[in-house]
């Protein structure tokens, strides 16, 4: 949700420029055509799914082609390999999902104002979206570049068989790159950049240029979206100066680094609980096996007090400790390594003077019956004059057992079995164990969109 609040427009599942003015160009061609009796979904699906499969087809025939994040190759490639000499029909079962490769780039298109499927000033609610004059625009730029192929003449609208050497043909002018489509580009850097909707976008690229002009940082993965966001050192040990301007958006994404943390800290107890729910038993004998079967390094009598100025770590601690928890190493110190991992979460934001609007994130969760950090926060301070043992056991009974039965049972309700036990008479059974890793970071997919779109 923050991610989601502070990156809009591009996600984890959104890291090429290319297909926002594709599946624009798409609709456009595909409300000109008059071979299609109705302007429905389903029709539109047929449509655009040509479209990207031979796009995708002939990328893949194309071998100095960039295939970078390309969608729908591996039917694709199966197609070729059985047929390599072509021609080639449209293999609708290339991608089973609606809207194919671009099924998560078709709500940016919306955002964008690039199609729109509810007019404001109407207060109409269209039942299949229409472009708009930006859209339109798009679509026009985009089909300026590859109309003299003869792909788009002659095969882009019918049923018949493409030979290969139209598509190879093809595959040198269309690109995942947008290679030659400089006012495509144009406008994609306006709908996403350069308008007051997207100001927080804007700050995210003003962020990567930053880091990547003074830090030389060209390429991003979680590992160092974490060690940059939250410890503010880059991959190569130096340490960032946090610039006054940027402030904010600083500030957002170590608290968006903040919670996966405490996700993980939370994940290194959980999978070692289901390891050692190897038999029916109730709760409170789980909880006992789980402590006699870990190592402390603390007195778990001891006050919460007494440790937790200790839990302070740099990366390479913080994320040692993770990773052997999710590898299964040393695992009997799982619960204390998570714990502690929660504890250097507090002790990084429970006081902080300098942060402003920011702190709003930390009450995030309230509303989907999630943890909220304000609830870690209130938590911890309730307990840091009890016992290490009293918290640890209120963390696995309310933090994991509880709130995974919520979450698992909000599933239940949407036809999806999400949990991890069952509970038979008071008796808790594992249903399968636990695998942990971080979540996507959206600065990555960020940074290649400003690559493509010649930002870097």
């Amino acid at each position: 949700s923050i991610s989601g609040e502070i990156c809009p427009v591009v996600n984890t599942v959104t890291p090429r420029a290319f297909y926002w003015p594709f599946i624009v160009w798409i609709y456009y061609d595909f409300y000109k055509y008059s071979g299609i009796d109705e302007r429905s979904y389903d029709a539109f699906d047929t449509y655009l799914k040509r479209q990207d499969y031979f796009f995708v087809l002939a990328t893949m025939l194309n071998s100095n082609s960039d295939q970078t994040n390309l969608v729908g190759k591996q039917q694709t490639e199966q197609d070729i390999h059985d047929n390599p000499n072509g021609p080639y029909q449209f293999n609708p079962a290339y991608f089973k999902t609606r809207f194919g490769g671009m099924q998560y780039y078709n709500a940016g298109s919306l955002s964008m104002l690039f199609v729109i499927d509810y007019d404001p000033e109407s207060d109409k609610t269209y039942s299949f979206p229409k472009l708009t004059k930006e859209g339109e625009q798009m679509a026009l730029t985009f089909e300026n570049v590859i109309k003299d192929t003869k792909y788009y003449k002659s095969y882009r609208r019918n049923d018949s068989y493409v030979p290969k050497d139209i598509l190879l043909e093809y595959g040198k002018v269309i690109n995942l790159g947008l290679k030659g489509f400089d006012e495509s580009k144009d406008l994609l850097r306006h709908g996403l950049f350069e308008t007051k909707r997207n100001s927080k976008l804007a700050d995210c690229a003003a962020y990567i240029i930053y880091l990547y002009t003074k830090y030389g940082i060209k390429s991003l993965n979680r590992d160092d979206c974490r060690v940059l966001f939250y410890d503010h050192i880059t991959p190569s040990g130096e340490s960032v100066v946090i610039n006054p301007e940027l402030a904010t958006i600083i500030n957002e994404w170590e608290i968006v680094v903040g919670r996966q943390y405490f996700t993980s800290g939370l994940e290194m107890i959980w999978k070692y609980m289901l390891e050692q729910l190897t038999r029916p038993i109730t709760m409170k004998t789980w909880f006992e096996d789980v402590l006699s079967y870990s190592d402390f390094s603390w007195d778990l009598e001891q006050k919460i007090t007494d440790v937790i100025l200790e839990c302070n770590y740099d990366f390479k601690q913080r994320e040692t400790m993770i990773r052997d928890a999710a590898k299964g190493k040393n695992t009997t110190s799982s619960v204390e390594n998570g714990i502690k991992i929660l504890l250097s979460v507090y002790n990084r934001f429970r006081i902080r003077t300098d942060l402003g609007d920011e702190k709003a994130f930390f009450s995030y969760g309230i509303d989907s019956q999630s943890i909220s950090m304000d609830e870690v926060f209130d938590i911890v301070d309730e307990f840091k004059n009890k016992s290490i043992k009293e918290f640890i056991l209120f963390v696995m009974q309310q933090w994991l057992v509880e709130q995974h039965y919520i979450t698992a049972f909000e599933k239940m309700l949407q036809n999806r079995d999400g949990f991890y036990y069952e509970i038979i008479d008071g008796f808790y059974i594992k249903k399968h164990d636990f695998g942990m890793d971080f979540q996507g970071i959206r600065m990555i997919q960020l940074m290649q969109i400003m690559k493509d779109l010649d930002m870097l």
